[in-house]
């Protein structure tokens, strides 16, 4: 089966992980490059991130990166509050598919949904894919703002960061954790990731991650298997679990093999498909 991954990370340096090193054991982009031939991943969204010191530049990185690269789509970190002006037009430019936010708080996503409503309209004109990894208080603040962006994919990464626990929730938990994202899944345009298992279970090393099963299971029920998409969230993952466990998730056992080339590559493809071309539709990606 082919596939391709929705959340992954390449740094100029290296990951720092658990243990002050890349949990890959090599230079991040060698090794995926390894691992792409091993599993058949044909494609892949590389997701910036630049929110602390250490990790300044990452975009710069990726761009230099996909220009040698056709695997990588990359999309670039912004804050919360936007770029600075003009920011979006180099990224275009320079080959980014779209764009990547990390909201903690209600307070993040306000900013966030305030400057995507000033320039909805621009980023509906360029299909941008919107990689946002952003915990349910964030979540319950953004409807608005990302129902007026039906011109662009939005995906939230690692089953909407519901929180961890040592023994799968109750489906009354599991309900409430993922409420606010629940509540998007009348938005065709909006999916989910099935990435960062481990960020689900504790301890987090606990592969397969059954604490996980609940949320995909409801995931699935509400969004369809065409609004999922797999992510191995390299190397962050690798602290917990090999890259073959991530290839693994719990809750997608009943998928038809239809079903499962979609959640692990075709529905990605097809979102990346449009957002390379003048004037596709994203809005029209994702019915399930």
């Amino acid at each position: 089966m082919d596939r391709a991954d929705a959340h992954l990370h390449l740094f100029a340096d290296g990951y720092p992980g658990r243990y002050g090193r890349s949990p890959a054991g090599g230079q991040e982009i060698a090794v995926y490059q390894d691992i792409r031939r091993v599993h058949g991943i044909d494609r892949a969204l590389v997701v910036g991130y630049e929110g602390e010191p250490r990790f300044a530049g990452n975009n710069d990185y990726l761009a230099g990166l996909a220009a040698r690269h056709p695997w990588i789509a990359p999309v670039a970190y912004v804050p919360p509050g936007g770029p600075a002006d003009g920011q979006l037009t180099r990224w275009w430019a320079a080959g980014f598919v779209g764009l990547a936010a990390y909201l903690a708080d209600a307070e993040a996503a306000d900013r966030f949904a305030d400057w995507v409503t000033g320039c909805a309209t621009d980023l509906a004109r360029a299909g941008a894919v919107l990689s946002l990894n952003a915990t349910p208080a964030a979540t319950l603040r953004l409807g608005p703002a990302l129902a007026a962006l039906d011109g662009c994919p939005v995906l939230f990464s690692h089953l909407g960061l519901p929180g961890s626990r040592p023994v799968p929730p109750t489906p009354q938990q599991t309900a409430e954790a993922l409420a606010p994202l629940l509540d998007l899944a009348r938005l065709p345009h909006v999916g989910v990731k099935v990435s960062g298992l481990y960020a689900v279970s504790e301890p987090p090393h606990a592969w397969p991650h059954a604490a996980a099963r609940p949320h995909v299971e409801l995931l699935l029920e509400r969004f369809g298997s065409r609004r999922l998409y797999w992510g191995s969230d390299f190397p962050p993952s690798l602290d917990h679990v090999s890259f073959a466990q991530t290839l693994e998730p719990v809750g997608l056992d009943d998928l038809s093999p239809t079903e499962r080339a979609g959640v692990f590559g075709a529905n990605l493809r097809r979102i990346l498909d449009r957002a390379a071309s003048p004037g596709g539709d994203a809005s029209a990606t994702e019915p399930s």
